[in-house]
């Protein structure tokens, strides 16, 4: 069930659209803001999953406006501009414009502009993404968590899995609560379905994050058959499935990169990290990846080249680069630190701008 608030300062259009949405099974308008600085007040403190704004309304705040201060009060609510024929507007996530209702418009129109399943409708599944590196410190953590978080920002709905079970990677930064529950208090099997959302903690900008265990011993606990199956089950209710993965090649990584639609492989402009995604590539070949599912590659720092180049990377690994992430230590330093996706805090930073790029990928590979 969708939470839908509606900005409107025209009575006849807002009892129409009220009209309208309480015939949708799966949306529940929660109310009707007629003044910007009460819809802002009520976005900050309800986050609806979804606002609707009319891009004509009177007054000194434009709908295009209050849609920037929406999206930075509440990063990951779904903007739908509503407008007429007469004035067309186009969707761009971009400058905080997830979907457009055209009025009059039908029941069809406005479920996909919510993004409401339509009754009778099967859901699809998500896109399970897992980032991945054979080397320790080349940044997939960092990488996974801000892309998820993009990807939350723009309206999709995002979880965020910790494939790293022995001595996990997202509770370090992350706020997380140290008695938040992770994968192991889950049964085993499908009997997960029923208890999941019951373990999983709300991250930065409503990302649903999975967490591995929070003591080391107690990964041996984790089957990677039932690792596999809680990140299948993610994927029933999420967009993207995003999962930090280890970089080690055991049974439990495995089962994550089988389960995958798409392997984001890190890499630097470091020999140990060629040599070791070399025999990772191999690795994946050996298991028939290639050719089954997109292998993509990720270069992180890629401002410190120190003689080797995209192409030649390219070369040695025989994949393409899609997304060159640059080095910025001090942004990348205070958003550890700090326990905040510096996409969030930093959002102008070279690098978060990258990853932004990255995120545009991803929705490419998607809709491909």
């Amino acid at each position: 069930m969708k939470r839908i608030l509606l900005i409107e300062d025209l009575p006849q259009v807002a009892q129409h659209l009220q009209q309208m949405i309480a015939r949708e099974k799966e949306a529940e308008l929660v109310g009707v803001e007629s003044q910007p600085e009460q819809a802002i007040a009520r976005v900050t403190t309800e986050k609806p999953d979804a606002v609707m704004i009319d891009a004509l309304l009177t007054g000194k705040v434009t709908g295009f406006d209050l849609a920037k201060r929406v999206r930075a009060a509440s990063p990951g609510t779904r903007i739908v501009m509503v407008t007429v024929p007469q004035r067309p507007v186009d969707p761009k996530p971009d400058q905080a414009i997830d979907a457009v209702f055209v009025l009059p418009g039908g029941a069809n129109e406005l479920a996909s502009a919510l993004a409401v399943m339509q009754k009778g409708a099967v859901r699809p599944k998500g896109k399970m993404v897992v980032v991945f590196s054979p080397k320790g410190g080349s940044g997939k953590t960092t990488i996974a968590v801000n892309l998820a978080t993009v990807l939350r920002r723009r309206g999709s709905s995002v979880a965020l899995m910790d494939g790293v079970m022995q001595f996990g990677s997202l509770r370090y930064v992350l706020q997380v609560p140290p008695a938040t529950r992770s994968i192991v208090d889950l049964p085993t099997g499908q009997g997960m379905r029923t208890s999941l959302s019951e373990v999983l903690w709300e991250g930065p900008s409503g990302i649903a994050v999975l967490l591995a265990p929070s003591r080391p011993e107690e990964a041996e606990l984790m089957a990677a058959p039932d690792i596999a199956t809680a990140m299948q089950l993610l994927a029933e209710d999420h967009d993207y499935v995003i999962v930090d993965g280890s970089s080690r090649l055991g049974d439990e990584t495995l089962a994550v990169l089988d389960a995958a639609d798409v392997i984001l492989l890190v890499v630097t402009y470091m020999q140990a990290s060629i040599a070791n995604s070399r025999a990772a590539v191999d690795t994946f070949e050996a298991l028939g990846y290639k050719g089954q599912k997109p292998i993509l590659l990720v270069v992180n720092q890629a401002d410190t080249a120190a003689g080797m180049s995209k192409g030649g990377i390219e070369h040695t690994l025989n994949l393409p680069v899609v997304a060159e992430i640059p080095t910025d230590w001090k942004v990348v330093s205070e958003s550890l630190n700090k326990q905040q996706p510096l996409v969030l805090s930093s959002p102008n930073s070279s690098v978060a701008k990258a990853l932004d790029q990255l995120a545009n990928t991803l929705v490419q590979q998607q809709r491909r």
